[in-house]
């Protein structure tokens, strides 16, 4: 196994996201994978969020975002405020991805969010995604809030990162 490497996402990442099938299936928005992750490099660049990539020899692997303020029209004080919460969003692993990169990433995540003075993580899960309410469970996030979005009903998480 070739070792794993964890880097600020790119301009050039984007299409290699699509190719490489770290991001893949519907999106939420129904907008196609390419426009999606180029907003989100937008929102990278104008300081709203930081994207990282994990990466090893066979190709992108991995992805996860640190939101440190939503975009203009979204804003969520308890979830993300611009000064001491910031949400962890967009966490997903390639399906052949080796084990524990996703932890790696959140991991990383975590730190950079310390050295940037953020005290509380938030994380959403769709409430029928029992795997990933486990998941977030076992790193330490406790749920907080639940509320209706299109149909579906998703859990707010949050933990103390001080």
């Amino acid at each position: 196994m070739s070792r794993v490497f964890i880097r600020y996402a790119l301009p050039r990442d984007a299409d290699r996201l699509v190719a490489d099938g770290v991001v893949a299936g519907p999106t939420p928005t129904g907008e196609p994978w390419l426009a999606r992750v180029q907003k989100w490099l937008a929102e990278q660049q104008a300081g709203r969020r930081l994207v990282l990539v994990a990466e090893d020899a066979s190709g992108l692997l991995g992805i996860v975002q640190l939101v440190f303020r939503f975009p203009p029209g979204y804003a969520d004080s308890e979830a993300a405020n611009g000064v001491d919460v910031a949400m962890v969003e967009a966490l997903r692993t390639r399906g052949d991805a080796p084990h524990g990169v996703a932890t790696q990433l959140i991991t990383d995540v975590q730190n950079i969010a310390r050295k940037r003075a953020i005290k509380t993580l938030t994380f959403l899960v769709h409430m029928g995604d029992n795997r990933g309410i486990a998941q977030a469970k076992s790193w330490g996030f406790e749920e907080f809030r639940i509320m209706p979005e299109q149909g579906r009903m998703l859990a707010f998480f949050r933990k103390s990162i001080e």
